[in-house]
């Protein structure tokens, strides 16, 4: 593998001196704990560098999604237990296409194997994650449920007795604050999940310190992650519309973007 010349200036891209565990030296080095603040306009860099790495190897990150579908097909067969498998199964394959875009990146190629380095190697930090951000997501959906619950109750005692406008009101608003709970618990698990797997698997970050670190990332990005999230889902859905073969293309891109996200926000050049 070709040695980095100390007078070049550095890029996350670039390739590496020398190897430690999953990432680069020069990563090593370059990284940002907690992330930094990116222009909006990054957004559709991190889409447009997941095109530029699909295609230098099309064939096998299709294969990959194929792959993938087959697994869900598989866990369809076996509700809920399926479901939770594919969760854990997921994430595992999130830290596989992160350290397949660094070896893609750093040497050029990979090999399809690469792609289930999380099922041999951060494999149990990897599922910690998952369980910490499902024991999160069920608190999130149980707190919902109450005020939900609370909301439909209350709603129907009422319309069963006489009707007291404003106590009809208030317990419509419980249901809102439910309803209020589900989408902000969501958006702080996708927030704190975004970025863990990058961050355990190329810089050995205990889980729970990765998901705060991923949190925090987030969180000075919001902007160019809400504008992510709009393109990537317009393309999705354009994407669909020959058949879904599309989605062949797009699906990868959209897991590749784990990884350039990653690299824009966690990982700075020497020169700045």
């Amino acid at each position: 593998m070709d040695h980095q010349n100390d007078n070049q200036p550095y890029t996350p891209y670039a390739p590496p001196a020398a190897d430690i565990g999953f990432g680069s030296v020069e990563e090593e080095m370059n990284f940002i704990p907690g992330g930094r603040s990116v222009p909006v306009g990054s957004a559709f860099a991190w889409i447009s560098d997941s095109w530029g790495l699909f295609k230098r190897q099309s064939g096998t990150w299709i294969g990959f999604i194929l792959t993938l579908l087959g697994m869900h097909i598989i866990a369809g067969f076996v509700p809920v237990i399926g479901d939770i498998a594919m969760a854990f199964i997921q994430v595992l394959l999130i830290a596989g296409v992160i350290h397949s875009c660094g070896l893609l990146r750093r040497e050029g190629s990979f090999r399809f194997g690469d792609l289930f380095i999380g099922f041999q190697r951060k494999t149990g930090p990897l599922m910690i994650l998952v369980l910490i951000t499902f024991g999160f997501l069920i608190g999130v959906l149980l707190i919902a449920i109450i005020f939900l619950g609370i909301s439909i109750g209350g709603s129907s005692a009422l319309l069963q007795s006489s009707i007291d406008p404003a106590a009809l009101l208030a317990t419509g608003g419980v249901g809102i604050i439910g309803i209020f709970i589900v989408i902000i618990g969501v958006s702080i698990y996708a927030m704190a999940a975004w970025f863990a797997p990058a961050l355990v698997i190329m810089h050995d970050i205990a889980p729970f310190q990765a998901l705060k670190m991923s949190f925090s990332a987030c969180l000075k990005n919001i902007l160019p992650g809400i504008i992510f999230f709009i393109v990537m889902s317009v393309l999705m859905a354009v994407s669909v519309i020959p058949l879904g073969l599309g989605l062949l293309i797009t699906m990868p891109m959209l897991f590749i973007c784990y990884y350039t996200s990653y690299c824009s926000i966690f990982l700075i050049s020497e020169e700045n």
